[in-house]
């Protein structure tokens, strides 16, 4: 990722910079998802730079209403599943998924020895 979209917050394209020059890949500095983000405006941390709590919110909440409406479509449209069912389904998911993601987030950035977020504003 050799150049960054001048739409992105400052400290985006900083952290971007930053992450190009420790040879992070880009699917693991910019996923689509922050992109679009990014580009509406909203400064969330590179998801390899966020915090263990920030990840599992982002990545849990998302594939959770995901699954439920895939779900709904695949599985139970026409049919009247217990709407608490239907939304209990959709947050373990969630949390499941979240969680993984959040760990592999905490561990490649371990193993990278980057820091956190917050670690890296303030060296800004």
């Amino acid at each position: 990722m050799n150049e960054t979209d001048h739409r992105y917050p400052a400290d985006i394209q900083v952290a971007l910079r930053f992450l190009d020059g420790s040879g992070v890949p880009r699917r693991e500095a910019a996923p689509m998802l922050h992109r679009m983000l990014w580009r509406l405006g909203i400064a969330l941390p590179p998801p390899i730079l966020a915090g263990f709590l920030t990840n599992t919110l982002l990545q849990g909440l998302l594939f959770g209403v995901f699954w439920t409406v895939l779900m709904w479509l695949l599985l139970w449209q026409g049919r009247a599943p217990a709407m608490a069912l239907l939304v209990l389904a959709g947050v373990l998911a969630g949390v499941m998924f979240g969680l993984v993601m959040a760990t592999l987030m905490w561990f490649l950035r371990g193993t990278r020895k980057l820091p956190t977020w917050q670690q890296f504003r303030r060296s800004l």
